[in-house]
């Protein structure tokens, strides 16, 4: 008969396991990444072929992920916020399927707005969702809000700056408001765990995420030529470091 110790000590081998695993993606992220920009710079792979290997790995890493921290959620005391980081990053992997889809049948550039966008915003309903949870731990007299804790806001000059100076669609607008309004809310949700050292990997992975997509949006319109080619290789470090993350958050609650 197998006894409760036995039981525990399985699952945290397998939980190490699974962290283990999503660390190596996420080292092997960061060296492609540098990689990605070398090639970029140098010129010395055609952007159409670069675009292609990158948005490949963009994809696998993106399944691998999910999947480890889907697996991981099964073994996890914090199941739901573990299964809605996991969710947030098939869903956003579910847009960057279409996207490499178009890429391979259509062409080397795909429309700025697209079907895949709901995959690519999905993810921060999910992340919202998990954050919600995580804040609403906290005490509310713990919590005092500061004029300067309104930073987020700034950054909904963002999409007006695009409608003013680009040549986008109302809807392309929309789009890019609708992505800005959920970044400035999670980052606003997240203002309470900032200071606490055991979210700092989990907040770096959201803030990377969230500048990679600001970074995209501005680089359409000011570089449509080549606009990928300046956050190709940093969605999958910051999905990588935001399910990592939030893995070490258990493992020292484990430990």
């Amino acid at each position: 008969m197998i006894s409760r110790d036995q039981v525990v000590e399985r699952i945290l081998k397998r939980k190490e396991w699974l962290l283990l695993t999503v660390k190596a993606v996420l080292v092997f992220t960061m060296l492609w990444a540098v990689l990605f920009y070398m090639y970029a710079l140098s010129h010395a792979m055609p952007f159409a072929q670069l675009n292609k290997v990158a948005n490949a790995i963009q994809l696998f890493c993106g399944l691998i992920i999910g999947i480890q921290t889907l697996v991981y959620a099964r073994f996890s005391q914090e199941y739901y916020l573990v299964l809605g980081i996991a969710l947030g990053v098939l869903s956003w992997t579910l847009g960057q399927l279409y996207w490499f889809s178009y890429l391979l049948l259509e062409g080397p550039m795909i429309p700025c707005l697209s079907i895949g966008d709901l995959g690519f915003i999905s993810i921060y309903f999910f992340l919202i969702g998990v954050m919600r949870t995580i804040t609403n731990r906290i005490p509310k007299y713990t919590i005092v809000i500061k004029y300067r804790d309104l930073w987020p806001l700034a950054l909904l000059v963002v999409p007006i700056f695009i409608a003013l100076v680009g040549e986008c669609s109302q809807v392309h607008n929309l789009d890019n408001f609708a992505m800005t309004l959920a970044i400035v809310y999670l980052l606003w949700k997240a203002q309470p765990i900032y200071t606490l050292p055991k979210y700092q990997l989990f907040l770096s992975g959201i803030g990377l995420l969230c500048l990679s997509d600001i970074i995209y949006m501005l680089s359409a319109v000011l570089f449509p030529e080549g606009y990928t080619l300046t956050t190709e290789a940093l969605f999958p470090i910051a999905l990588s470091l935001t399910a990592y993350g939030f893995m070490k958050v258990e493992e020292m609650s484990d430990g």
